[in-house]
């Protein structure tokens, strides 16, 4: 048997041995822990720096409205440690806490509890400024311009009525998108439902809408027309290294610091493909919610594991997958679809629910059918049980030692690919393919 590898699961590691007839080909080298610039002075340093805009404070004026839009709890960005700065340099300009709105850009996501809005912002924001969660279905949302595919997209009023609107994210490889972060925080964050809808299901699976791309991408480019359209007028975006720690603040114009910020990501923990592997073991963190941990599944089974390969993935899910998903994927399985990644496939160009709700729930389905017709997934969790994961459409095991020993048996000799932490996998893919064509 070969050394022992691991995959992250929180803040612990879990090891694994391979079979000596395998053969690593990807493995990135995590660096030991290194105490860089608080998250603080870099935002401090991005705001003095910004991309594409004067400074924040010479754009805004003390008799504006102030929306700041962060993202969900569910997202990795430290806000609560960004909004100093940002708030200090308001109100250094002259506009009066009661002119400033924090506006939790949810999309389509569940409401947060005041406990993680706590987390997410600071208890001390949270006490002295308006937060508001932004609610995709209310019936008071504000026009601001059309989709190209016709429908009317709509934004949270306190966002639409800012005469400044800024946007507090992170840069993350996005499965559709390319990167998180960026016009992300407007279009979808405080828009309506059915203009993300209609927006996700058209686009999801159109050539150019994949992980780690922007130049040709009309998901992304229809993010960026809705941002503008809408007036996002500045960003202060988190870059992470390969271990999820912050390591850059970028700041500015929406789409210029933005695409700086995702150049430095890519320099950070991108790496250039050149064989995808028989089998890929990777990490769903720092994705922990049901649908979200699809997303590190998705590089790991259409880009960097062959057709008919293996996936393992190591997740935590300690809230368990939602029952309206695993209903929905009863249903669709139990219809015995002859491919189930051309079934999939099918139903975002028709703009077919899958399941009643948010949009995430569908695109984390969308994923999962169209990956399980890519390659075998084994999912490893000691939140799912078994039974849950086999509804997936999943193949499940107890431990990660277990499901390499099952692999191995199918494949005596392997090559595999091994991501630590797959919320920040990012193959740089020397042409784009075309994933979703069956």
């Amino acid at each position: 048997m070969k050394e022992d590898h691991f995959l992250y699961c929180g803040e612990k590691k879990q090891t694994f041995t391979l079979p000596p007839d395998w053969t690593v080909q990807e493995q990135p080298r995590f660096t030991k822990d290194m105490h860089g610039a608080p998250v603080g002075d870099l935002t401090k340093r991005a705001l003095a720096r910004p991309e594409g805009t004067p400074a924040l404070s010479e754009m805004v004026k003390k008799d504006m409205d102030v929306a700041i839009l962060v993202d969900d709890p569910a997202r990795a960005t430290p806000v609560a440690r960004i909004l100093p700065p940002v708030l200090g340099e308001l109100l250094e300009a002259g506009v009066a806490h009661e002119r400033i709105t924090i506006v939790v850009a949810l999309g389509t996501h569940r409401f947060a509890s005041r406990k993680d809005l706590e987390a997410k912002v600071g208890k001390g924001v949270l006490q002295e400024y308006r937060v508001v969660q932004h609610d995709s279905h209310a019936d008071n949302l504000v026009p601001v311009g059309k989709l190209l595919t016709g429908g009317t997209v709509a934004i949270d009023p306190f966002v639409a009525r800012a005469q400044m609107k800024i946007g507090i994210g992170s840069i993350f490889p996005h499965p559709m998108n390319g990167f998180g972060g960026g016009g992300k925080i407007l279009f979808p964050g405080v828009a309506d439902f059915a203009s993300i809808s209609e927006h996700h299901f058209h686009y999801t699976p159109e050539p150019g809408c994949v992980l780690g791309h922007t130049e040709t991408n009309p998901f992304y480019r229809e993010v960026c027309r809705m941002a503008e359209a809408a007036g996002l007028n500045f960003i202060v975006n988190c870059v992470f290294d390969a271990r999820e720690r912050v390591v850059d603040v970028v700041a500015g114009h929406f789409e210029n610091a933005h695409l700086a910020g995702i150049e430095k990501s890519k320099r950070r923990y991108g790496f250039h493909m050149k064989d995808a592997a028989d089998v890929t073991l990777v990490s769903a963190d720092p994705y922990i919610e049901g649908p979200q941990i699809m997303k590190p599944v998705i590089p790991a089974s259409l880009m960097t594991t062959k057709p008919g390969g293996a996936v393992i993935v190591l997740a935590r899910c300690p809230d368990g997958m939602p029952d309206a998903m695993l209903q929905s994927f009863d249903n669709i399985l139990e219809t015995q679809p002859e491919h189930t990644g051309r079934y999939a496939v099918n139903a975002f160009k028709s703009a077919r629910l899958m399941v009643e709700g948010a949009i995430d729930f569908n695109c984390a389905i969308f994923f999962a059918l169209v990956c399980a017709s890519r390659t075998r997934i084994t999912l490893v969790s000691e939140d799912l049980d078994e039974t849950s994961v086999n509804r997936l459409g999943f193949q499940y095991a107890p431990s990660l030692q277990a499901a390499v020993n099952q692999e191995q048996e199918k494949q005596p000799e392997a090559t595999a690919n091994i991501f630590p932490l797959g919320g920040l996998l990012l193959p740089l893919m020397p042409s784009l393919t075309r994933l979703y064509e069956f």
